[in-house]
């Protein structure tokens, strides 16, 4: 009997301090390793098997990339403006150092041995900035007609705009030229990274999906499907496409 393929998702860091009543449950000052639940369902739901990702060493990333058959980026706090050669200033919110070296060196191994991807979020943030990308630290400096695209007290499969899909893979994706998402991100991707090239765009013009041309068996979108996947069906289908990557092993977005 074959067996479900594992894939890895990223997991953050909470500091004890941080949750309700200063405790997240175990004892006062007592950090936790965190996966949001809902990329758990949404791997489950299309056959696979979900596993944290624990902020580690980057010294591990190979020996965990080993053991996975794909890998999910998942959401979280903003990138270290110092990794694209800038500095952190007041629209900056909460930056995690140590996550974004592993998570890098975690995507490296990644990519090296052609493991499959789903970059959601920060996740697409990252594979930019890996490349050499820059990002707005907030959208307010992408300019006026930029629209909100923090909708963090909406719920969380609330539909806030519509994305255009360039790319003819992502489209062959989502069966579609357009679709509705959800928005939870002030940051975005100011400049390419070399060889990234754009997959989706919102109505604003703001980067929604990118692919590098060396590595289409990376999906990299700036929405959350795996929050849509509560109320929408189609939230699924880049999971799906992740589950096909890994069973075909050669199927890509190119």
């Amino acid at each position: 009997m074959k067996s479900s393929p594992i894939i890895g998702v990223t997991g953050y860091h909470v500091r004890g301090e941080e949750g309700v009543g200063g405790t997240f449950r175990g004892l006062p000052g007592q950090g936790f390793s965190v996966v949001g639940h809902d990329y758990i369902h949404a791997v489950e739901k299309v056959g696979g098997i979900a596993l944290g990702i624990p902020v580690g060493k980057p010294s591990s990333c190979r020996t965990i990339v080993e053991k996975l058959d794909g890998l999910i980026l998942s959401g979280g706090e903003d990138i270290d403006p110092s990794l694209y050669g800038e500095r952190p200033d007041m629209n900056c919110w909460t930056l995690a150092p140590e996550r974004d070296r592993f998570e890098l060196e975690l995507l490296k191994e990644a990519l090296q041995v052609r493991k499959p991807v789903l970059a959601i979020c920060r996740g697409l943030q990252l594979f930019n900035v890996l490349f050499g990308g820059t990002l707005y630290k907030d959208l307010s400096d992408a300019g006026e007609k930029t629209l909100s695209h923090q909708f963090n007290r909406a719920p969380r499969w609330y539909l806030a705009h519509r994305v255009r899909l360039i790319h003819p893979g992502l489209k062959e994706i989502f069966g579609a030229q357009e679709i509705e998402t959800n928005s939870y991100h002030h940051q975005g991707i100011k400049e390419l990274g070399k060889g990234v090239e754009i997959t989706a765009v919102a109505e604003d013009g703001i980067i929604e999906g990118i692919f590098h041309p060396d590595y289409p068996n990376v999906l990299a979108i700036q929405w959350h499907p795996e929050t849509m996947a509560v109320q929408f069906k189609e939230g699924l289908l880049p999971f799906r496409w992740l589950m096909k990557q890994i069973c075909q092993k050669g199927g890509n977005i190119s």
